[in-house]
């Protein structure tokens, strides 16, 4: 009974936790490098409790690590709560390291005149692309930030309310504030940096080389399918289908594919079926052999 006990739980792979944990360390701590010496010269916020940390600093002076970390606590301890151990315990980790890097890299200064208007723009801009850039790692290695984005999820369980519109309407209001503070040129440009930021960390997300699915409609089914396995080495799977129109029945061969792999599908479709119809879907996330693993 033992053994099958032991047999039946998952195996915690150490190296790949040790990895991911040192993936996240790093890309809190040059998320920080940025917030501290492109968006703080500038007047600018990021969003969620960082944001909420800054607006402190800039009306009262009170650092924006200590802020973050008495808004972060009652979330975190919620958190531990509501939600799965190891999504928490990486949660927890990414938030106090965070708020350490924020007070660690305070005084932080990259050389840019933030006196000259191209180069506040420049540099409020880098900042944004190297702040979406490194969340997208963090997200996808299992972790978040704390903060908004527990509570955002905490909320979209309990009452269904979209996360993105309750994100959205925290960092409204932290622009706000910011408007009141630093005026509305200031607040016009975080609003710039927060959409650029989101931009950066919906690509890295997806990823350079990007996953479509594609449904080819051709008679000639049976001489597609062998080409594309054995060309572009991916799996085909054959669904039966009848057209509505004409009645007859037809097989669809559906495929999963990289963006860098569509040219030699076409051009095996073009060559045996000019006829053919191609549908091309963008495919948000693949797990699974040949493409990202399910852990």
């Amino acid at each position: 009974m033992k053994n099958e006990t032991a047999q039946q739980r998952p195996k915690i792979e150490w190296k790949q936790e040790l990895f991911t944990l040192l993936i996240i360390l790093s890309m809190v701590f040059v998320q920080c490098v940025a917030i501290n010496g492109l968006y703080k010269p500038n007047g600018l916020v990021s969003g969620g409790f960082t944001g909420i940390g800054m607006l402190v600093e800039y009306a009262l002076a009170v650092p924006a690590w200590l802020t973050l970390l008495v808004l972060n606590i009652p979330v975190l301890i919620l958190a531990l709560c509501k939600m799965r151990l190891k999504f928490t315990v990486y949660t927890i980790i990414t938030s106090l390291w965070f708020t350490a890097c924020m007070g660690l890299t305070a005084g932080i200064r990259i050389p840019f005149d933030f006196e000259d208007p191209v180069s506040r723009i420049t540099s409020a801009l880098l900042g944004a692309v190297i702040c979406g850039a490194c969340g997208a790692p963090i997200i996808r290695r299992g972790a978040s930030g704390g903060g908004t984005d527990v509570i955002a999820l905490l909320l979209n369980r309990r009452f269904s309310f979209p996360m993105g519109s309750i994100s959205l309407g925290i960092n409204l209001l932290i622009i706000a504030g910011l408007a009141l503070i630093r005026g509305l040129d200031v607040a016009a440009l975080s609003i710039v940096v927060m959409f650029v930021s989101s931009v950066a960390f919906n690509n890295v997300m997806q990823g350079l080389n990007r996953t479509k699915t594609l449904f080819i409609i051709s008679d000639h089914w049976e001489q597609i399918a062998p080409h594309v396995l054995a060309e572009v080495h991916r799996g085909v799977t054959l669904i039966p289908a009848k057209g509505a129109y004409t009645g007859r029945d037809k097989t669809l061969v559906y495929v999963i594919a990289r963006t860098t792999e569509l040219s030699v599908i076409r051009r095996i479709v073009r060559e045996i079926d000019p006829e053919a119809l191609i549908s091309i879907i963008d495919t948000r996330e693949v797990l699974g052999r040949g493409f990202g693993s399910i852990n």
